[in-house]
C-alpha cells in the first residue's frame, strides 16, 4: 500500500481476501507503523483475517511495550472477536508476556483478570503458578474457579495443599467443581484429606468427588466409595466404582487383599443388582464396564454370571470376563447352566465355549445337547467345547456332524477329533479312512490332519501321492511332524513333486525331521526352480548342520539374488560366526542397493571394525545411499581411522547431500 490511508479504507473494504492480503502485507514492516492497523485487523468480522493479524503481531516478536497494548484489548467488551485475538496472540508469544500478564493479573476489571488467567493456563507453564495460586482467592468465583482448573491442566504437584485449603475457604460450588477437577487431574495419591472429607454426603459434589478420589485417592477413600456404589444419581454410581477400581488397581499386595475383602462381604447386597443395572459391554464407557466386572468377579455373588456372560461375547472385555466368571466358582457355574434352555444362540456359543474352557464338568451334557442345536455356530462352540473337555463319547455325534458341516465347523470337528483321537483312537480312525476315500480334496486333506493325530505313517504315505496338491501338502506337513524316520524318504521322494508348494513343504518338513541324512537331499534342493522351495531348503539345511549352509551360500553367493539372497543374508546374520561374517562382507559390492544395505546392517550388528575394514568400498559405493548410510557408521566408530577416511571422501564426493553430511560429521557437528 502506497499510504497510512490506503491501508485504513482497504481495511474498511467489504472484501475479505483484499482485507487479509493488506495484513499480510504489513508482515517484516515496523511494529510501531503499522501496530495500530494488526490490532484494527484482531476485530474483524472474518476469523481469517483476525487469524492473519494475530500470525503478523506475534511474527513481529514485539517488545513489552507492544505486549502491554495487547493485553490493553482484553478490556474492549463490545468485540468478543478481538479479545480473543489478542487472548490467542499472548498464548502463541508465550512466557515473552509473563511480565505483563504478572502485572495484569491484579488489574481492576474481573473480565481482564479472567483473560489474564485463562491466558496464563493457555501458555502452562509453571512460571505462572505463583500468580494462579494468588487468583485462588480472588473475590471473582469465575477468575478463582479459572484458575484452579488451570492449576491442574499445568500439573505442577505443589499446589495440591493450596488447592485443598482453598476448597474449605472458598465456598462456591463452581469453585469447589473447578477445585476438585483439578485434583483428579493432578492424581496424586495420598490419603483421603480432611478438605474433601467435610463435602461427602452433599449429594452435588458426589461425581466429582468419585471422580477425584478415583485420581488421588488410597485404600482410606474406600469406605466413601464403597457408600458410592448404591448413589441416588447414576453418574455418581458409576463414578464411585469406577473410582474403587482404579484404587484397587493401584494398591499393593496387602492393601489389596483389604480391599478385595471388603468387596466380597457384598455378596448377597443390593451393590450386585445395581452393578449388574450398569453393566453395558457395547456402551461408550469402557473403563465403566472393565471396572464392574472386575468388581463384579472379586465379589463373587452369583447373580452376576448371566449378566457377566454378555461381557464374555465382547473380544474386548473377553478374557477378563472368563476370570471374572472362574472367580464366581461352581455357583456361578450352575447358574449359567440353569440359564442355558433360555439362552438365545449368542448366548448358547458363549456358554458351551465358557464350559470348554473353564472344564465345568457338571456343562457336559450341555455341550452333549448343543451338538444338536439347529445354529451352525453353537454346534462349532460345542465341537470345541467336547474336544477340550475330552469327550470321547461324543465323538460319533461329532463324525456325524461332517457331512453338513460347512467350512468353519468342519475345522472345528477335524480339530476336535485330533484332540479325542488320544481318548479313543478307533472311531476316529476310521472316519479318517473314510475322508481319505472322499471325492472332495478337502476331506481328505482332513484325513491326512486326523492320520498325524493318529500318527499313521502309512494311510499319510499313500496321500502323498494324492492327485490333489493341496492334500499332498497337508500330508507332507503332517508327516513332518510326526518325525517318524521310516517317512524320511516319502519326504525326499516329496522334493521333487510337480508343484512348488509341495516341494516347500517337504524342504521344510526335512528340517523339522532332525535327521542328518536330510542334508544331501536339500542340498540338491537348492538347484530348484524355484526360489521358495531354494529359501526353505537352505533354511532346513542350517537347522540340521550350520556348516554345511556356510559350504552351500558360499557357492550360492555369486550367482543368486532376490528372495534367495536375502535368505542367505539372514542365515549369515543368525549364524554371525567369524566365517558367516566373512561371507557377507562379498556382498558389499552387490550392485543391488537394498542387498548391500542389509549386508551393511549386518555388519554393523555384529562387528563394527568390519565396516572400517570395508570403508574404501562403501565409501565409494555407486548409490549415494550407501556412501551416507557408511558416512554416518563411520562417524560413530572410535579412533581416528574412520574420520580419516571421511575427510578423504570429502574431496570426491559428488553427491551435495551426502557431502554436507560428512562435512558435518567432520566437525561433529551432525
Amino acid at each position: 500500500m502506497d499510504s497510512r490511508d490506503d491501508v485504513r479504507n482497504a481495511l474498511k473494504s467489504p472484501d475479505e481476501e483484499l482485507r487479509r492480503t493488506v495484513i499480510d502485507s504489513l508482515r517484516g514492516e515496523n511494529l510501531g507503523d503499522v501496530c495500530e492497523f494488526i490490532f484494527t485487523a484482531m476485530g474483524d468480522d472474518s476469523w481469517r483475517v483476525r487469524k492473519e493479524a494475530v500470525n503478523v503481531f506475534v511474527a513481529a516478536e514485539p517488545s513489552g511495550d507492544f505486549i502491554a497494548a495487547l493485553l490493553e484489548l482484553l478490556r474492549d467488551e463490545s468485540n468478543a472477536g478481538l479479545r480473543n485475538s489478542a487472548a490467542e496472540a499472548v498464548i502463541m508469544l508465550g512466557t515473552q508476556a509473563a511480565r505483563q500478564l504478572k502485572t495484569l493479573a491484579g488489574d481492576t476489571d474481573p473480565g481482564v483478570r479472567k483473560f489474564v488467567v485463562d491466558v496464563m493456563g493457555g501458555i502452562g507453564s509453571t512460571e505462572f503458578v505463583p500468580a494462579l495460586l494468588g487468583a485462588l482467592h480472588d473475590a471473582d468465583a469465575n477468575v478463582s474457579a479459572a484458575a484452579a482448573e488451570h492449576l491442574g491442566t499445568i500439573g505442577d504437584a505443589g499446589v495440591v495443599q493450596e488447592l485443598l485449603t482453598s476448597i474449605t475457604s472458598n465456598d462456591s460450588v463452581f469453585f469447589r467443581f473447578s477445585a476438585l477437577s483439578a485434583l483428579e487431574k493432578l492424581g496424586i495419591p495420598a490419603p483421603l484429606p480432611e478438605e474433601i472429607k467435610r463435602l461427602v454426603g452433599q449429594e452435588i459434589f458426589s461425581k466429582v468427588i468419585f471422580d477425584c478420589l478415583g485420581s488421588i485417592g488410597n485404600h482410606t477413600a474406600a469406605p466413601i466409595l464403597l457408600e458410592g456404589f448404591l448413589s441416588s444419581q447414576k453418574s455418581s454410581r458409576c463414578a464411585a466404582v469406577k473410582a474403587f477400581n482404579r484404587v484397587l488397581q493401584r494398591s499393593d499386595g496387602s492393601t489389596r487383599l483389604e480391599l478385595e475383602g471388603s468387596l466380597r462381604r457384598l455378596s448377597g447386597s443390593d451393590v450386585v443388582p445395581a452393578f449388574i443395572e450398569l453393566l453395558d459391554a457395547e456402551g461408550p464407557d469402557s473403563a465403566l464396564a472393565e471396572a464392574l466386572t472386575n468388581l463384579l468377579g472379586i465379589i463373587g455373588d452369583a447373580r452376576a454370571a448371566v449378566p457377566l456372560l454378555a461381557t464374555y461375547l465382547t473380544e474386548r472385555l473377553s478374557s477378563q470376563a472368563l476370570n471374572a466368571l472362574i472367580a464366581l466358582g461352581p455357583a456361578g457355574m450352575d447358574a449359567v447352566r440353569g440359564f442355558y434352555p433360555h439362552a438365545d444362540e449368542k448366548l448358547c456359543e458363549a456358554i458351551c465355549t465358557l464350559f470348554g474352557e473353564v472344564g465345568y464338568q457338571k456343562g457336559d451334557d450341555v455341550i452333549r445337547e448343543a451338538l444338536h442345536n439347529p445354529s451352525p455356530s453353537v454346534r462349532e462352540a460345542a465341537v470345541q467345547a467336547a474336544g477340550l473337555r475330552g469327550l470321547s463319547d461324543c465323538i460319533p455325534e461329532i463324525i456325524g456332524l461332517l457331512d453338513d458341516a460347512d467350512d468353519s465347523v468342519s475345522g472345528a470337528i477335524i480339530a476336535a477329533l485330533q484332540v479325542l483321537s488320544g481318548k479313543d483312537p478307533n472311531p476316529v480312525n476310521a472316519v479318517a479312512r473314510q475322508l481319505a476315500e472322499s471325492d472332495r480334496p478337502q476331506r481328505r486333506r482332513d484325513a491326512a490332519l486326523l492320520f498325524a493325530a493318529l500318527s499313521d505313517g502309512d494311510y499319510l504315505g499313500r496321500l502323498v501321492k494324492d492327485e490333489d496338491p493341496s492334500v499332498r501338502q497337508a500330508s507332507v506337513a503332517a508327516i513332518g511332524k510326526l518325525q517318524i524316520p521310516s517317512l524320511q524318504g516319502i519326504l525326499q521322494i516329496a522334493l521333487v513333486d510337480e508343484m512348488p508348494e509341495v516341494r516347500m513343504m517337504a524342504a521344510e518338513a526335512l528340517g523339522e525331521s532332525g535327521s542328518a541324512d536330510a542334508v544331501g537331499p536339500l542340498t540338491l534342493a537348492l538347484r530348484d526352480d524355484d526360489s521358495r522351495v531354494q529359501c526353505a531348503a537352505l533354511k532346513s539345511i542350517t537347522r540340521l548342520n550350520p556348516e554345511n549352509s556356510l559350504d552351500a551360500i558360499r557357492d550360492l553367493l555369486p550367482t543368486v539374488g532376490g528372495l534367495l539372497m536375502i535368505t542367505c543374508l539372514e542365515v549369515l546374520a543368525s549364524l554371525g560366526s567369524d566365517a558367516a561374517l566373512s561371507l557377507v562382507e562379498t556382498v558389499l559390492d552387490n550392485e543391488d542397493e537394498e542387498l548391500v544395505k542389509l549386508a551393511f546392517s549386518i555388519l554393523s550388528c555384529h562387528d563394527g571394525q568390519r565396516i572400517v575394514r570395508n570403508a574404501e568400498r562403501l565409501i565409494s559405493h555407486p548409490h549415494a545411499g550407501i556412501r551416507y548410510d557408511a558416512a554416518m557408521a563411520l562417524a560413530a566408530l572410535p579412533g581416528q581411522r574412520p574420520r580419516t577416511i571421511l575427510q578423504d571422501a570429502l574431496e570426491t564426493e559428488e553427491s551435495s547431500h551426502v557431502r554436507n553430511l560428512m562435512e558435518r560429521l567432520v566437525k561433529g557437528t551432525a
